[in-house]
Parts: C-alpha cells; sequence; structure tokens
C-alpha cells in the first residue's frame, strides 16, 4: 500500500511537471510568433508608410554609360511651340551639369497634377473617372516606381507623394514650387527634379486615348518631355541646362527602344523648371492607358536616366 501510494504520488507530480513545461513552452512560442503575427496584418496604407530610404552614397557606374554626339540629336522630335532659339546639337554634346559624388539624394520625384488616374484593367481595384485621390492608384504610383528603381541602381532619390492638385489645379503648380523649395532647403544635394504626370486626349467618341508601346516585351505607356523656357517674361535663365538633359535622356531612349518617346513639347511657360538645372517634366502614357503600363514605362526610363548619369 505504501510503494504504491508513494508511485501515485510521483506520477501526479511528473505530471504536473510536465504541464508546467507545456504552459511555459506556449508563453515562448507566443512570444516568438509575434512578429509573425504581425506580418500577417494588413498593411498600412500607403500614405502611412515611411518615406522612402535612400543611399547616402553614389552608385558604381553601370559598365556602360550613354555617350552622345551631335547626330545624336536627330533622334529628338520637337514641337517649339515657344519659338525658342536654341542649337539641339550643342546642348546634347554639352557636360552634363550633375555631381554625381554628392553627399545626400540626388534626385527628386514630385506630382504637381497628382490625383491623374489611368483606366484600369482586369484585376485592377481603381474605378473611376480617370482621377483619383488614392496614391495606389494614381500617378503617385507611377513616380514611387520610378523612384525605387533609381534607388535600386543606386541614384539616391526621393518621392514627395503630396497631393498639389487638392483643392484644385488653379495654384497646384504654386504648391508644388513651395515642396520643391523646402526639400532644396532640406538637401541641397538634389540637382534634378522630374515632375511626374501623365497626359489625357478626349476622342470623338468619349473615350481616353491611349498611347502604347512596347518594352522588353511588355506592354507599356509612350512617354513625353514638356519643357519649359523663359519665353513668357518668367525669370529661367538655365532652361537650356534642362533642355540639355532633355535631349540626352530622350535621344538614349530612342536609340535602346524606337518610339518610346512622343515628341517633345517645348514651351513658352517654365513648370518649375527653373529651381534646378536638370528639372523635367515627365509625363508617363495618358489616361487610356493603364497604371501597369506606365509603371513598365517609369521603370525603362529609370534604366535609361541611370545610364545618362554615368556618361562621361
Amino acid at each position: 500500500m505504501f510503494t504504491r501510494a508513494r508511485f501515485q504520488l510521483g506520477l501526479r507530480w511528473v505530471c504536473f511537471g510536465v504541464l508546467l513545461a507545456a504552459v511555459a513552452l506556449r508563453m515562448v512560442s507566443a512570444v516568438e510568433l509575434s512578429p509573425a503575427e504581425q506580418e500577417k496584418s494588413p498593411e498600412p496604407p500607403p500614405a502611412m508608410q515611411a518615406e522612402t530610404v535612400f543611399p547616402t552614397m553614389y552608385y558604381a557606374a553601370p559598365s556602360h554609360g550613354a555617350a552622345f554626339t551631335a547626330a545624336d540629336a536627330e533622334y529628338v522630335d520637337i514641337r517649339n511651340a515657344a519659338g525658342a532659339d536654341f542649337d539641339a546639337a550643342a546642348l546634347i554634346t554639352a557636360p552634363l551639369r550633375f555631381d554625381r559624388t554628392a553627399d545626400g539624394p540626388l534626385i527628386l520625384i514630385v506630382h504637381t497634377h497628382a490625383t491623374e488616374a489611368y483606366t484600369a484593367a482586369d484585376g485592377d481595384e481603381y474605378f473611376g473617372n480617370y482621377r483619383t485621390t488614392d496614391i495606389r492608384y494614381n500617378v503617385v504610383r507611377v513616380g514611387q516606381a520610378l523612384a525605387d528603381r533609381l534607388n535600386e541602381n543606386g541614384i539616391p532619390t526621393v518621392h514627395d507623394t503630396t497631393l498639389n492638385d487638392e483643392p484644385g489645379y488653379y495654384d497646384a503648380y504654386e504648391r508644388t514650387a513651395a515642396v520643391i523649395a523646402g526639400y532644396l532647403e532640406e538637401y541641397p544635394s538634389i540637382q534634378m527634379v522630374i515632375d511626374v504626370h501623365r497626359d489625357a486626349v478626349t476622342l470623338d467618341d468619349g473615350s481616353e486615348m491611349a498611347v502604347p508601346c512596347r518594352l522588353d516585351g511588355r506592354d507599356a505607356a509612350q512617354l513625353m518631355l514638356v519643357m519649359g523656357t523663359d519665353i513668357a517674361g518668367l525669370e529661367h535663365p538655365d532652361w537650356r541646362s534642362n533642355l540639355s538633359m532633355a535631349l540626352k535622356l530622350q535621344a538614349h531612349c530612342e536609340r535602346v527602344s524606337p518610339g518610346v518617346f512622343r515628341q517633345m513639347s517645348l514651351r513658352s511657360e517654365r513648370y518649375n523648371e527653373h529651381l534646378t538645372p536638370n528639372s523635367i517634366l515627365l509625363e508617363v502614357g495618358a489616361a487610356g492607358n493603364t497604371l501597369r503600363e506606365a509603371i513598365a514605362s517609369a521603370e525603362f526610363f529609370a534604366d535609361r536616366l541611370t545610364e545618362v548619369l554615368a556618361s562621361p
């Protein structure tokens, strides 16, 4: 009897010890699984996500840059609506005004007309009248694709997601100018501003025009550069420097993939391009294109810009 009682008591203690060990193991597992559980939770909307982290050192130049001769100006078709005087051959061969070794971000991407959006493709969640404040589906998403690719290529780039056309278009460029000025004050290393838009042309049947092309086997959207001058009387002494960069970019893209660019538009306004010597206004597709096509073109453009900045 005594031996049996002791055996039963010992068995109870063993069971109790196993139970305590199981409880402790469960507690440890819960702590270890906490990050995994967090990963399963929905991601915050883009507006709540952290800003793009950019490299602090300039990239190792790609194996090939983009050299230019006077003949390369023939790759660029220009609609000179401003009637401005310039020498395309001299500008395309002019040295870059770009310090690749500057410490900090080198490029800033902004959106004066940020609510511009595209035609929804099958599987897209966005449905609307070619405008939305949701930065997952408007040109801000295209700008993010451009910024991400540039940073992947090692070019320090910051992307501002401000909806500068809210509450309206009337003073959107003034708002964007203030945004750019703030970044230039914080990051004097910025030498290029890319204002990303999309075009819009309504056809006779009421539909929106698309400007499609093919890039590396992908459906994509044609690009267009809108460049400003001082013809309207606004101070813009460096507009030819901006145009020099634009000519290089369009010519190089056309050499790699003919037809990716539409006719460059040279206008009398300045579009805030007076704020850096390499500013451009880049229209990625039109309202009739899809967001996926626009993103494909933005990534292509980022790779070509990387090569232009590696020019000797």
